[in-house]
């Protein structure tokens, strides 16, 4: 079986790293300035059913369409 590469990628203004950790499950991590607490990493086998890295980048580009990034009044990114 092939290992399957992390792949990264910008969605929303954050930088996303989609992997596989070592019990094979597909897991997003995304980067913050602030600690994210629990929302740092989210596994996307368990919650959207991911099964591939490729699976898992389509279901990070999906939810960050259909729930967008609102901006403040100052310019600066607020989520909701």
């Amino acid at each position: 079986m092939k290992k399957e590469s992390a792949k990264t990628l910008k969605v929303g203004g954050v930088k996303h790293t989609v992997k596989k950790n070592k019990k094979g499950d597909v897991v997003v991590d995304h980067e913050a300035k602030a600690k994210a607490g629990k929302w740092d990493k989210i596994n996307l086998t368990k919650k959207g059913g991911s099964k591939t890295v490729k699976e898992g980048v389509k279901a990070v580009k999906e939810w960050h369409k259909d729930n967008p990034h609102k901006k403040a009044k100052n310019g600066a990114k607020k989520d909701k």
